[in-house]
């Protein structure tokens, strides 16, 4: 190679070099511009929630924030990261985390419609609308359990998302994390952002919260493990009533099915007795074969399945006929081994908890004269 070529590319090179390393002074300088601009609004926004607010360069000598804040009784770190992969601009990422009471093992993606492209790689899980047109218009609502998802964002977690507009919240297992594009520069924003971000991750303390009160009230426990995250998303109170032990449960109807509670007791039958008393179709043809003596109210909105329908309507007398019509369960079913009630939702709530199991008491104990051993 003659000298004179190799000196213009050796220059080439060290021009390059150069015109990098000023691009990234310049992107470095522009970056502690808008940090110095942002840190008054930060230290405004951790004194709204009260939080601790710290500053300073990192160990790469990059300009950092940080807000460590406990609301909502969990604890969260509020900071940002620097992208500098592209040395013409340093691109900011605001981002909140926390560490989340979840035991429904329940998976949660909630962000803007307008954000099409979400951070934070791919989220396996369906779309859900919450039943708020105010929220699903604006927002896209993702989650593993859809009706735990519905019960899950309350009107006051929603007005919270609405407020913070333009972060995404994302919930797996214990982890939260809400991440917005840029630096945050506006205090009342990002306390809006921290106290949804708060409000996701407390919820799954109130569900265990919930089932504990729910399992003192009905005399039973929670059973070993009832607590924790599973993948699934299961939980038990197990109880006894008239000498007869009770299961309720919390968690998927079969491997793929809907998440909702179930009333389980069990009983001994021959399989001929088997039945499934089901909600009819809001606008299907009659198929059921019930007996259309006694209050009428059960026939119209549930439809039966048997093997033997008139041992099934030796039990199903006028109170017990209109006690199920009014709780409305999704289902009734009884096998040779154990009769079960299914709500179709998570269902939490005392008063209808007992019901359900003086329905599935009537069903499963043993008559002198009845089809059941």
């Amino acid at each position: 190679m003659e000298p004179v070529v190799a000196l213009m590319i050796l220059l080439g090179i060290t021009g390059l070099a150069g015109g990098f390393g000023e691009a990234r002074h310049q992107a470095r300088r522009a970056a502690e511009a808008r940090w110095r601009l942002a840190r008054p609004i930060w230290q405004r926004a951790a004194d709204l929630v009260g939080g601790k607010f710290k500053s300073g360069p990192d160990p790469w000598g990059d300009p950092r924030m940080q807000i460590s804040v406990v609301c909502e009784n969990v604890s969260l770190l509020v900071d940002h990261d620097i992208d500098h992969d592209d040395v013409s601009v340093a691109r900011y990422h605001t981002r909140i985390t926390g560490t989340a009471r979840n035991p429904s093992g329940l998976r949660l993606r909630v962000h803007e419609q307008r954000l099409r492209r979400a951070s934070g790689g791919p989220f396996r899980a369906r779309r859900v609308d919450v039943g708020d047109p105010a929220l699903d218009g604006a927002f896209v609502v993702r989650a593993s359990i859809p009706a735990l998802a519905r019960w899950w964002l309350t009107p006051p977690l929603r007005d919270a998302l609405r407020a913070a507009a333009g972060y995404q919240l994302t919930l797996e297992s214990h982890r939260l994390t809400a991440v917005r594009a840029g630096l945050e520069d506006d205090a009342e924003k990002l306390a809006s952002a921290i106290r949804a971000a708060a409000l996701v991750a407390d919820r799954g303390r109130a569900l265990a919260k919930e089932l504990r009160a729910l399992s003192q009230g009905l005399g039973g426990r929670l059973l070993s493990g009832a607590g924790t995250a599973s993948s699934e998303g299961g939980m038990t109170i197990e109880l006894e009533h008239r000498s007869r032990l009770f299961n309720v449960e919390f968690g998927r109807v079969g491997e793929k099915g809907a998440f909702g509670t179930r009333v389980r007791a069990a009983r001994a039958a021959s399989p001929s007795e088997r039945f499934t008393l089901r909600r009819r179709p809001r606008r299907g043809p009659p198929r059921g074969a019930l007996d259309p003596s006694g209050d009428d109210a059960l026939p119209r909105a549930y439809e039966l399945v048997a093997e033997a329908p008139d041992r099934v309507a030796q039990r199903l007398g006028d109170e017990l006929r209109r006690e199920i019509a009014a709780l409305r369960p999704a289902s009734v079913t009884g096998d040779d081994a154990a009769v079960t009630l299914v709500f179709g939702h998570l269902e939490t709530g005392r008063e209808r908890i007992e019901r359900a199991i003086a329905i599935v008491s009537a069903l499963a104990a043993p008559e002198p004269r009845g089809p059941y051993r």
